[in-house]
């Protein structure tokens, strides 16, 4: 359960950089999609499939960020009732509090930049939170 509890950790960071590099792939197909291409962000084109490179990488970040971190998080919590590391659980609650708050500025970041600017603040501690809930085990071991 150890082993599976830093695995879990670090599937959690690793998926974080992963969103980093996504949510930059998409901005960086979007940007060139503008000026090379002459693309136009409006109303209709957020409500469409644009189709440009980069594009996925808004769908990678979206899903990843919706569906399989929160699951991994919940995940690690509940295997943190049974590894038996000191202070896992309060780790492992603490990776699944902030994985919380980072879907809620992810949802809610239109309503306003500084959400925004949260959303990606909080993405660091993410990271931060999950390294050190995986290192936890290597000092118990």
């Amino acid at each position: 359960m150890k082993t599976t509890y830093k695995v879990l950790a670090y599937i959690i960071a690793a998926q974080v950089a992963i969103q980093a590099a996504a949510i930059a792939f998409a901005i960086s197909g979007l940007f060139n999609w503008i000026d090379k291409d002459g693309g136009v962000i409006d109303k209709a084109i957020l409500e469409s499939e644009p189709d440009f490179t980069g594009v996925l990488g808004f769908i990678v970040h979206g899903i990843n960020g919706m569906v399989l971190i929160p699951l991994v998080a919940l995940i690690l919590l509940i295997i943190s009732f049974f590894a038996k590391i000191p202070c896992g659980t309060k780790w492992a609650g603490w990776v699944l509090f902030t994985v919380v708050a980072q879907v809620a500025l992810g949802m809610f970041g239109s309503a306003s930049p500084l959400l925004g600017a949260l959303h990606g603040l909080n993405a660091l501690l993410l990271f931060s939170l999950a390294v050190m809930a995986g290192k936890r085990v290597g000092k118990v071991t």
